[in-house]
């Protein structure tokens, strides 16, 4: 009898949530930093962009992605878009056209312009970077089930000097996060709608990014097919390999 009691109150204590170990706001983002991000990855997506007269869009791509500085992306779908790459090497992108066979190169601030008329940029597109490394972080509110954290840029020339994400405690994944500007004016929300497991990581397979600016226009990008790790030949981020 004393060892059944023994053991429920053993199993009452697992479950309960202690103090001693709540997670911080920096041990939350560091948690996803290691979901999300990654040094290598190849992918196949699909970017639908609604735009707000109704009318709809769809792109096919694939892309190869090298840590934050390095990118390559190729459109494959619709046909007057196929063939047409881009390639980020560090804060410099260049877009290949290859109907008139050119290259045109985008700088700076122009990186932070939308791609396809998206709620994309760029810098959405080809980066992955550690949100804690560029952020400060703060728990504003949390329930059972979710804890919410704002981050805010520890300089505010990154392209999103605060974050809102509101994060499912049993998974570690964001639910949502609002995108917000200087000032903290709200630009865009970005919905995860499904995770897959990939070897270690359950990562974000289908999102839909919401603009906060404009009524009724949106952008949901689902991964076909992703892969983590692989090594690239070293010709593969280069005005060469762009040109191809």
């Amino acid at each position: 009898m004393k060892k059944r009691i023994l053991l429920l109150l053993c199993l009452i204590l697992t479950a309960m949530p202690l103090p001693g170990f709540a997670k911080t706001a920096e041990e939350w983002i560091h948690h996803i930093d290691l979901n999300m991000n990654y040094m290598t990855a190849e992918y196949t997506s699909t970017m639908t962009v609604h735009h707000p007269n109704g009318q709809e869009r769809v792109y096919r791509m694939q892309g190869k992605v090298q840590g934050d500085d390095y990118a390559l992306m190729e459109f494959l779908e619709p046909p007057r878009d196929r063939g047409t790459r881009y390639l980020k090497r560090e804060k410099n992108l260049w877009i290949y056209f290859p109907r008139q066979d050119r290259t045109l190169q985008i700088q700076g601030h122009m990186l932070r312009e939308c791609v396809q008329g998206s709620d994309l940029s760029y810098e959405d597109l080809t980066e992955s970077s550690q949100l804690i490394e560029k952020y400060t972080s703060l728990i504003v509110s949390e329930t059972d089930s979710t804890v919410t954290i704002c981050l805010e840029a520890k300089e505010m020339t990154v392209s999103y000097p605060f974050q809102l994400l509101q994060i499912d405690k049993t998974s570690g994944i964001p639910l949502k996060i609002v995108y917000s500007g200087v000032g903290n004016t709200p630009i865009k929300e970005m919905e995860i709608l499904q995770t897959q497991r990939i070897g270690k990581r359950l990562f974000p397979v289908v999102m839909e990014i919401r603009s906060l600016l404009v009524e009724n226009k949106w952008t949901r990008l689902e991964f076909e097919d992703i892969e983590f790790g692989m090594e690239f030949p070293l010709d593969t981020f280069t005005k060469e390999g762009l040109e191809r």
